[in-house]
């Protein structure tokens, strides 16, 4: 059976790729009854579906159903989040049947059924890995979302960053759906209290955490329950409370303190925290405007367009809530551009960098493009030395890595130890030289998927990503007229109907997910086309017009036959 890959957007599903799905779903049990579930079966259907159509969610989600919970399948779920439902309709599963659970490191699981679900559960397992603003960014690609879990998850940001007047506001932004859920909020918002001071209220929600079906958060309530009681001066009660708490968890070593040493006690913040300083670099708001206005004459790019405009306002609202002396959580600047070649992504690189120094997040605009080339060495230990030399080279800027999932390469033997070793120090100086470094990978979809799925660490720093579109026919004619006028040409009639047959041709024949204007180059092709085109106007016009009669208008027309011999030349 001949299986075409459908690529990150899940739009053409290989029938292979369904029938494993489809099989897995029988192993776990969910399309028959009277079958006992064989996870491990199930599961390597999942992953043998989930391997030949990325794109499909229901695929992933059927991996973390089964068991699954690994970094690369939470992540290819996420990116593949919004098919997430289409094959189970297919098979006539009601929503919310097949269904995966994530531990938040909090008591509970959270449910994932949808592509909201599947988003929560990445951005708690980016919390619990130890990478808060990869969880802040993905938790932001979902704006002002009143679902349960991703609620959930901004709290549990809250909270492990000791921002505790947050986590109150968060908590009490929604009605929780059930027992449960209230019960870990509560927990959430009890912690909160007590280390603001607010004793009273905070008692009453560890009570309720107690009392609650919530058995496992029991020794730890009661542990913040001992600990308060011990602030307001009742030893006796405290003491108590800490002995129940260990006796029901000897692993609680906080506990087992407090009994040893009555001076033990629990850090309260009940005065305003400090606000956050303002940043020494001010907005430069004509130049951030000009920016603006050179993304916006830009042709086509609808949905960049929109990104980097939310790149603006977060980073807009930020300044302005630093001013007013409110918190505000750290985000990380680094994104992945992915699409085809020949679609903008050095220009608007470009922009991003003149817009981030624009508002004051990066000294310079300066962007230092490379490839795996110009990070890898050619022999043992040279790596790390020459990708930290490009590094240096680009802090306080932006450092552009095309074709980044080169940086680890498929197929060698015993592995990729340098392109490894270049991403291990890329990911270190990342992490040391936040403030100071912006990275920015670009490739195709599949390529970058392919690319953070090799490395955890890489697919949490790059959890925002903009998507550059093929060009249209319509959008690549405006290309050339704007190429051509700024080379003092103009196309006839004759030839913008040249342009646009060629052009919808291209972008027609579609081979492995590709167009072929893809593989021509978008852009870089118009550009060659044009650049084509007016030799072959220059030598018409030398072989057969008398030069000192030319007029400016034969002199800067190309016309159709130029642009056919041009596309001739460069088939």
């Amino acid at each position: 059976m001949n299986v075409s890959n459908s690529g990150a957007r899940g739009t053409a599903v290989a029938p292979t790729a369904r029938e494993y799905f489809t099989a897995g779903l029988s192993a776990l049990g969910v399309l028959v009854s009277d079958v006992p579930p064989d996870r491990d079966r199930a599961l390597r259907a999942f992953v043998r579906a989930s391997e030949i159509a990325p794109g499909m969610g229901d695929a992933w989600l059927g991996r973390v159903a089964a068991g699954d919970r690994s970094g690369p399948s939470l992540l290819g779920l996420y990116r593949a989040r919004a098919s997430i439902g289409v094959d189970q309709r297919r098979l006539g599963i009601p929503p919310g049947y097949l269904a995966g659970h994530l531990p938040t490191g909090m008591f509970i699981d959270l449910p994932i059924t949808g592509p909201v679900d599947a988003a929560a559960a990445y951005a708690a397992s980016l919390l619990v890995g130890g990478d808060p603003v990869g969880a802040v960014d993905v938790l932001d690609q979902l704006g002002a979302s009143a679902d349960p879990s991703v609620v959930f998850c901004r709290a549990l940001v809250s909270l492990r960053e000791q921002d505790w007047r947050v986590v109150l506001d968060v908590v009490g932004s929604i009605t929780w759906p059930d027992d449960v859920l209230r019960a870990a909020t509560d927990f959430l918002a009890g912690t909160a209290c007590v280390h603001l001071g607010l004793f009273d209220e905070g008692l009453r929600r560890l009570e309720s955490v107690r009392n609650s079906a919530l058995e496992n958060a029991r020794p730890q309530a009661l542990f913040l329950i001992g600990m308060a009681l011990r602030t307001r001066g009742d030893e006796e009660a405290a003491r108590s409370c800490l002995e129940e708490a260990f006796a029901l968890d000897p692993r609680l070593s906080e506990a087992q303190r407090a009994l040893a040493n009555p001076a033990y006690r629990l850090a309260v913040d009940a005065d305003d925290p400090e606000p956050s300083a303002p940043p020494t670099a001010q907005p430069d708001d004509d130049a951030v405007r000009a920016v603006t206005d050179e993304l916006s004459a830009q042709i086509g790019l609808g949905a960049v367009k929109e990104q980097v405009e939310r790149l603006r306002a977060t980073a807009t609202l930020a300044q302005v809530r630093a001013e007013k002396g409110l918190r505000t959580q750290s985000r990380s600047l680094h994104l992945a551009f992915t699409g085809p070649p020949g679609t903008g992504k050095t220009t608007v690189a470009r922009l991003v960098a003149r817009l981030y120094c624009a508002l004051g997040l990066l000294k310079s605009d300066t962007v230092v493009e490379v490839s795996r080339r110009d990070l890898v060495g050619q022999h043992l230990g040279s790596t790390a030395p020459k990708t930290s030399a490009v590094l240096d080279s680009a802090l306080d800027g932006v450092l552009l890595i095309d074709e980044a999932y080169t940086l680890i390469q498929e197929g060698l033997s015993g592995g990729d130890a340098f392109g490894r070793e270049a991403v291990d120090t890329l990911l270190a100086r990342m992490e040391n030289d936040r403030d100071r470094l912006v990275v920015i990978i670009a490739g195709y979809d599949d390529e970058i998927d392919r690319l953070l799925a090799a490395n955890e660490g890489l697919a949490s720093r790059f959890a925002r990503r903009i998507r550059f579109e093929s060009y249209t026919p319509s959008e690549l004619i405006r290309i050339a007229e704007t190429m051509a006028q700024r080379r003092d040409a103009r196309l006839s009639a004759d030839a913008a109907e040249v342009l646009e047959d060629a052009f919808t041709e291209l972008y027609d024949d579609v081979d492995g997910g590709r167009r072929a204007s893809d593989l021509a180059g978008n852009g870089r092709y118009v550009r060659n086309l044009i650049e084509a085109a007016e030799e072959e106007r220059e030598l018409r016009l030398a072989l057969d017009a008398d030069l000192g009669e030319l007029s400016d208008a034969a002199l800067m027309t190309i016309t159709g036959e130029d642009v056919r011999a041009a596309l001739a030349g460069l088939r």
